[in-house]
């Protein structure tokens, strides 16, 4: 009898222990977690910074490149289209187009802070979300109030991107996608709030999910694809800009330059190349990264309305939780140079 309540001790403590360990564990995820969507969203915030001067120096570079054109925007530039088309001015104001050219106006375009920001915050909101999801699944009394409290303050924040919300910062893509876009974030930060009210009763947090998580799927169904869309042209259009200015700038003075100064401007002709062929693939680095939160929070909501083993349960966190480091790793590693 003694023997059997030692065995029955022994477990009991064996057991307690175990789940110490494991809360550990899910605690530590749900701090890797956290910690590295803040490191997400301040290295893409460094490369947002980084853009930024890029386009102002191509700018000037383009209006330096020719006395006919002044610091506006947008310029209405000519181009020859005929081989005989003579000598003429890079810019032009009210006058009409020289024989054998053509027009058009540049404007250096959305910027990547403009674009990408709001969509960033929502990958790190998704992060923050994905990670109660998962912590349930794991261990499925657990509390999780702190990654839902993350995931509202975080979704709340989205308002404050208003031409994102309104589905305006991507005038290019479809209407129809924007209109959806604006009432998809309204839904997702309503969804936010009444998660953080219900926190601490994980059954309740998991009957909101099952009910209304495909919120979660409208909100950025849509932004990979906008993401690819601005990649393919306005990411690169400043760098593009930035390059020809200068080359220009180089044929039409390097008679008149040293060595040292001809050198220098050529180098910064190829950095301005290079810097175009990059845009877009920062560009498809986030939209992979919006590609894989949108996978593993669908597949963390699915596993949590259906029938599944407890160990099937800690494979789809894990499985999903490792989709949401990768992404968020996409957007950190943007800071660092290609």
């Amino acid at each position: 009898m003694r023997h059997r309540t030692v065995s029955c001790l022994t477990a009991a403590v064996a057991a307690l222990l175990g789940g110490c360990a494991t809360n550990a564990v899910r605690l530590e995820t749900a701090g890797t977690v956290q910690t590295r969507s803040r490191e997400a969203v301040t290295a893409a915030s460094t490369y947002f910074d980084t853009i930024e001067q890029r386009r102002r120096a191509a700018a000037a570079a383009l209006v330096a490149s020719d006395p006919s054109c002044l610091p506006a925007t947008p310029l209405r530039i000519q181009v020859p289209i005929a081989s005989t088309a003579g000598a003429a001015p890079l810019c032009l104001a009210d006058e009409a187009r020289a024989p054998g050219y053509t027009t058009f106006e540049v404007d250096i375009g959305s910027t990547p802070r403009t674009v990408l920001e709001p969509r960033i915050a929502l990958l790190a909101a998704i992060s923050d979300y994905a990670d109660a999801i998962a912590s349930i699944l794991e261990a499925p009394k657990t509390d999780v109030s702190a990654e839902i409290t993350a995931f509202a303050d975080q979704a709340d924040r989205l308002a404050r991107f208003s031409n994102f919300a309104a589905g305006t910062d991507l005038p290019n893509v479809n209407a129809a996608i924007a209109s959806e876009q604006g009432q998809s974030l309204v839904a997702l930060i309503a969804f936010a709030s009444d998660l953080a009210r219900e926190a601490r009763q994980t059954r309740d947090v998991r009957a909101l999910v099952i009910e209304r998580g495909a919120v979660v799927d409208r909100a950025i169904a849509s932004l990979s694809v906008q993401v690819s869309t601005w990649g393919r042209g306005a990411a690169r259009n400043a760098d593009d800009l930035y390059g020809n200015a200068l080359f220009r700038t180089y044929i039409r003075n390097r008679a008149n330059l040293s060595a040292d100064q001809r050198e220098h401007l050529a180098t910064r002709v190829f950095a301005a190349r290079e810097g175009a062929k990059q845009g877009p693939a920062r560009a498809a680095q986030v939209a992979e990264a919006i590609d894989l939160a949108a996978k593993a929070q669908t597949a963390l909501r699915d596993a949590m309305a259906g029938r599944l083993t407890p160990q099937q349960r800690r494979a789809v966190a894990r499985l999903n939780i490792d989709r949401i480091t990768r992404a968020l790793g996409l957007i950190a590693s943007m800071a660092t140079p290609a």
